[in-house]
């Protein structure tokens, strides 16, 4: 049996708006996020078990002892891949000769961003051999626009010039690995509360053993190895870190894989490594700005 005219033409008019939308939700922008995990795991339990577990993972064997994370941005046919790390990473002079203690979780170290020729082969090492994850976020224009300003402007204001845990990328102040990646939700206005109750943690530094920069007095890290405390109760002094963590960032992006999957997530395999993918194209892009003002009026991010 033959169509008519009009029924063919319906036909090719609902084969046009399906085909345009599959090229709509092409994955041409999004933002991705590669979780590579501690060696040995962090112990974050407590001050000596935290000062062993680096111990441990120094000597395993891995380069990125510490874990990391890595940011891929996509954008019209362009594409960004970049990280935070140390120029200078001395931390065992920090430890061993300025007697830092605990006070190193607030140290600044000179910092740098990572290139895409020096990223691009160790990540796909890290993709065959499955050892990292990842989380991708399907983007709109806007909101892709609006990551490439901020990465254009964090080159531009040398923000990459500190690294440290608890450093703030959006106040200007430089950034670890971790913060930095989670920035870019932030910016593009994706940052949902689940990530922060799953990616974040909370610790009270005694003040009794948290040298420079948080006191003025020195801490051996000797001391720390052999500490019989606990994090300071929140009734009692100390300084407070809140910073985000490549293992609990890998460690939920496989809960997600593994448990059941809401409707929202779908699963992704790249190589040897798999991650979760999330649509966010449909959310509004912010029209807040960028930065974020400093609480410290001094502080200039230029």
């Amino acid at each position: 049996m033959s169509m008519n005219q009009n029924e063919s033409m319906k036909i090719l008019s609902l084969f046009f708006i399906l085909f345009s939308n599959i090229l709509l939700a092409s994955p041409q922008d999004s933002l991705t996020l590669y979780f590579l995990p501690s060696p040995e795991g962090m112990d974050w339990s407590g001050p000596k078990n935290l000062a062993w577990s680096v111990i441990k993972n120094r000597f395993a064997d891995q380069d990125r002892f510490l874990g990391h994370v890595y940011v891929q941005l996509s954008c019209s046919g362009k594409e960004e891949l970049t990280g935070m790390t140390a120029k200078n990473f001395d931390y065992i002079r920090q430890l061993l000769w300025e007697n830092r203690g605990l006070g190193i979780l607030y140290h600044s170290f000179e910092g740098k961003l990572e290139e895409k020729s020096d990223l691009a082969p160790e990540l796909s090492k890290l993709l065959q051999e499955g050892k990292l994850n990842f989380s991708r976020f399907m983007l709109n224009q806007g909101q892709c626009d609006r990551l490439m300003t901020y990465l254009r402007e964090f080159k531009n204001y040398k923000v990459d010039r500190y690294y440290g845990l608890a450093n703030r990328p959006l106040y200007g102040e430089g950034a670890g690995c971790s913060a930095f990646g989670v920035s870019f939700l932030e910016v593009a206005g994706i940052l949902d509360q689940e990530f922060k109750d799953n990616w974040q943690n909370f610790l009270n530094i005694p003040l009794d053993f948290a040298g420079p920069p948080v006191t003025d007095q020195t801490v051996s890290f000797l001391k720390i190895l052999f500490l019989n405390a606990d994090w300071t109760p929140e009734n009692k002094p100390h300084k407070k870190i809140i910073f985000w963590d490549p293992d609990r960032m890998y460690g939920w992006v496989q809960q997600k894989i593994k448990g059941p999957r809401p409707q929202n997530l779908s699963l992704l395999k790249i190589e040897n490594s798999q991650g979760v993918v999330f649509d966010k194209s449909n959310w509004p892009v912010p029209v807040r700005p960028i930065w974020k003002q400093h609480t410290d009026p001094t502080y200039s991010k230029k």
